[in-house]
């Protein structure tokens, strides 16, 4: 029988009392965002240490968008990670994955760049894409000035993060354009079947992400035109010939498991690269909640090491 870890339990009901003394669940979706920033803080108190966090706004596709810089105590200079929040596409901030972004910094000494990239409806697929590929543009460009390799890029992220790390790289790899080092998503969204076993076993949302909220985010993500099995929508239907080594992060308590499952094996297929990590007792999310879920700080620096490890060989 499977059993969750306890402390990933207690952090899921810790989040629903943060809500319920905030004013309950908002009705809309600005309001959500909204709420999702003020309860941040509660989660990223006691990240890993770092030298300094930076908020700063860069145009992109001329647009003002916003990146929080993560310099770590004893930095490296030859990569950088970039760092996309989850959320559905449509929710999530910068804040939501501060808790990572220390981690990272702290437990490679490379910096990290974190992107407020544009959400859906509002901005439906492929704006999210199109801000990643120019935020990987704009490190190049800038990077020296900041004191690093802006060319060398790992791209990570959670969840929908997670999806837009990889659609990114396969629409750079489409127009010619550099490449990232290596990729991380983590409890990614891979494809669209709401139909799978983890989605029957976990689409009530007892454990947080449930069918109906991603049949949601579908909704708002996936434009008039398009539908979602577009490659880059739901990257198990893409070509993942060419992409950089691979880490994807797995958990057991989620609608997304079976379908990051899928998404290894047929990345795998490529002779691509891939360390598949599936860690049992843990829910989506998470990396959000790893202030209180020891298993998920372990998990996070998993990632780090793969960070790490890529890496090593960059160096000089």
């Amino acid at each position: 029988m499977k059993t969750i870890d306890p402390d990933m339990l207690v952090a899921i009901k810790k989040h629903k009392e943060l809500q319920a003394a905030d004013g309950g669940v908002p009705d809309t979706l600005v309001e959500n965002r909204r709420q999702q920033d003020r309860l941040a803080p509660y989660w990223s108190d006691g990240a890993p240490a770092v030298s300094q966090v930076i908020d700063q706004t860069i145009d992109l596709n001329g647009e003002e968008k916003g990146i929080r810089i993560y310099r770590p105590h004893a930095e490296e200079p030859h990569a950088v990670i970039l760092f996309l929040h989850g959320g559905g596409w449509a929710r999530g901030t910068i804040s939501t994955g501060d808790w990572a972004c220390h981690t990272f910094a702290a437990e490679t000494n490379l910096p990290v760049v974190s992107l407020a990239y544009s959400l859906a409806p509002e901005a439906p697929f492929p704006s999210a894409i199109d801000d990643i590929r120019a935020a990987m543009d704009w490190c190049a460009e800038n990077g020296e000035a900041l004191g690093f390799n802006g060319r060398r890029i790992f791209l990570t992220g959670t969840s929908a993060g997670g999806n837009l790390s990889v659609s990114a790289a396969l629409a750079r790899r489409d127009h010619e354009e550099f490449m990232p080092i290596g990729l991380a998503p983590l409890f990614g969204v891979f494809g669209c079947n709401l139909e799978t076993d983890s989605y029957r076993e976990y689409g009530p949302g007892q454990y947080g992400l449930s069918y109906a909220r991603m049949k949601q985010y579908f909704e708002w993500y996936v434009p008039e035109g398009k539908m979602p099995r577009e490659p880059l929508i739901s990257p198990i239907h893409a070509d993942l010939s060419g992409l950089p080594p691979t880490f994807v992060g797995i958990a057991e308590f989620d609608v997304l498991r079976d379908d990051s499952f899928l998404f290894a094996g047929k990345l795998a297929a490529t002779s691509t690269p891939v360390t598949v990590r599936h860690y049992e007792g843990l829910a989506h999310g998470y990396a959000m909640f790893a202030r209180g879920v020891p298993a998920a700080r372990r998990a996070l620096s998993d990632t780090a090491g793969f960070f790490r490890e890529v890496a090593s060989g960059l160096r000089g």
